[in-house]
């Protein structure tokens, strides 16, 4: 089968729709209402417990596949975000006393499938949530009913190995190792070359538990005994919140998370760490961690990677890389130069639901030196014990799925070839929009798109063309936040907006619209239709807002 046609499905659907395994109509004895879901005598009847641990109901599979296609031809707009609606659809605290018929919950599906979120549609460009190929549908179907828990060898066996296997992949290709190296890492006994997570945010928590372990062990007296008052990480203002949690969680405070000054790039300042550095020297405080971002969520921006690495191997300080979302760019020769320098990080924190394009909950920390994970060894006598293979000995999270299974699929089904082309499309995608933006006096353009991921904010006819001052910035951000609601409620075409100052400005924080080009399917028609939506909906939201200007 053609790349494209694995990547796209453009020859087998046209929609990206889980592929749940079909029940040709005609070939079934039993009837078909309207809506196209089978009927099969018996399905209006509650099914016995043995029938529900039973292997699955044809009918049901057929009905949920509709359901699926039906869904990915429709848009937000089938059922329109308001809060106070939801909230009396679904306001039931009662249990149910008897199991309904499948009938029953397949009509309540109905209800509560148009209300999520079109996140695989065309016109949707806010969030950093993959539309997932059409193979996941049936991997997420094996792995489900295979019920496997990766925390222990004994409860999912080969799949402990295959997770390991697939962390090796994921490591080479941050850090490059030698074939050797592998062989002897990938199954040594107490050692990984990193851990799964349910997601990024506890994979940079894991990232600062091993640096303050490996830093000053799990007894923060010990920060006295060495002289300090207290700990500190470093990194830009563009940090992702875990680090706040992480923190928190570690029992130092969100407080002692340092977030430093940016460039006009949207980097970290060089000279504001150094000062930064100076200062914690000055007041005793111990820097567990500096923190890189390579692709920030508000700008896709990446720090300067190889200053960062060589400024903490001077100060002999744990250097993080959150690479949740730009990490991928490295599967592109054309790209992967933005990264420089990631390979020098201690460990480094991946997000498989975002450019790996696999489901939700699938997190990595890849550690550089497989024995740091050591620092955070734990043991429980029932099951991790001292002497075993476990995985769960690393990890910050005990039970969780095998979700090693949804990479593993990818890697095998996608390859190199495919992941690059992705890349590749995806940031030439987002330089198309940068330019449309660009040449659209509505539009002004906050921010040179780095990977697939662009800032912009829309301009109030009114002050089209004119020099824009602090009052005006405070006008166009009460007109971006109606006009960003304003699109949401309607519900056909999406993207999120931040907050954020920008050196052109000053210190104004200023409210920007975010687009992430990620989903494979969007065209430049669609951006246009996109930027359309916004055009006409600004016009009324400026009536609106500013009758009397």
């Amino acid at each position: 089968m053609p790349l494209w046609c694995i990547l796209c499905r453009q020859r087998i659907a046209p929609e990206w729709a889980l592929a749940i395994t079909r029940i040709d109509a005609a070939a079934t004895p039993w009837p078909m209402r309207p809506d196209g879901v089978v009927r099969r005598p018996g399905l209006e009847t509650p099914m016995t417990l043995t029938e529900l641990f039973a292997k699955p109901d044809p009918a049901l599979a057929a009905a949920v596949t509709r359901l699926l296609e039906r869904f990915h031809r429709a848009d937000d707009s089938e059922a329109p975000y308001r809060r106070e609606q939801f909230c009396q659809q679904l306001d039931d605290a009662n249990m149910p006393g008897e199991g309904m018929d499948t009938q029953a919950y397949l009509a309540r599906l109905e209800q509560l499938v148009p209300g999520a979120s079109h996140l695989a549609s065309r016109h949707y460009m806010g969030h950093m949530t993959a539309p997932l190929p059409a193979f996941t549908g049936e991997l997420a179907r094996l792995l489900v009913m295979l019920n496997q828990n990766p925390m222990k060898m004994e409860s999912s066996r080969l799949l402990s190995f295959l997770e390991r296997e697939v962390l090796a992949k994921l490591h080479r290709l941050v850090y490059r190792g030698t074939d050797d190296f592998y062989h002897h890492q990938m199954h040594a006994k107490d050692a990984a070359l990193g851990v799964m997570t349910s997601g990024g945010t506890i994979a940079n928590v894991t990232a600062l538990w091993l640096a303050r372990n490996h830093a000053v062990g799990d007894n923060l007296f010990h920060l006295v005994e060495q002289g300090y008052r207290g700990a500190v990480i470093l990194g830009s203002r563009l940090m992702h919140y875990s680090f706040d949690k992480g923190m928190d969680l570690l029992g130092m405070g969100a407080v002692n998370v340092r977030r430093l000054e940016t460039d006009a790039d949207n980097r970290l300042s060089l000279p504001a760490l150094e000062a930064a550095l100076l200062e914690c020297k000055a007041l005793r405080l111990k820097v567990l961690a500096i923190i890189g971002v390579a692709g920030s969520t508000d700008f896709g921006s990446v720090d300067p990677l190889a200053e960062l690495a060589d400024i903490a191997r001077r100060e002999n300080v744990h250097f993080h890389v959150d690479a949740a979302w730009g990490g991928p760019t490295l599967f592109s020769p054309r790209y992967q130069s933005l990264l420089a320098g990631i390979e020098q990080a201690d460990t480094v924190t991946l997000d498989g639901h975002k450019q790996l394009l696999v489901p939700l909950g699938t997190g990595m920390l890849l550690c550089k030196r497989p024995d740091l994970v050591m620092a955070v060894k734990r043991e429980a006598p029932y099951a991790i014990r001292a002497s075993s293979f476990d995985q769960g000995r690393f990890t910050l999270e005990g039970t969780r799925p095998a979700n090693a299974l949804y990479l593993d699929g990818a890697f095998q089904l996608l390859g190199e070839t495919g992941y690059r082309t992705l890349i590749e499309a995806n940031y030439a995608k987002a330089r198309c929009m940068a330019a449309l933006i660009d040449a659209d006096p509505a539009f002004e353009l906050m921010s040179a798109p780095v990977m697939n991921l662009l800032s912009y904010r829309c301009i109030p006819p009114h002050l089209q063309g004119k020099t824009l001052n602090k009052a005006a910035n405070e006008q166009i951000n009460l007109f971006n936040v109606a006009l960003q609601k304003a699109q949401r409620a309607e519900g056909h075409s999406f993207v999120s907006r931040t907050q954020r100052p920008l050196h052109r400005y000053g210190d104004q924080p200023l409210v920007l619209l975010r687009a992430v080009l990620l989903n494979p399917q969007i065209e430049e028609s669609d951006i246009r239709d996109l930027l359309a939506d916004q055009t006409r909906l600004g016009l009324s939201v400026a009536a609106e807002l500013f009758t009397d200007e």
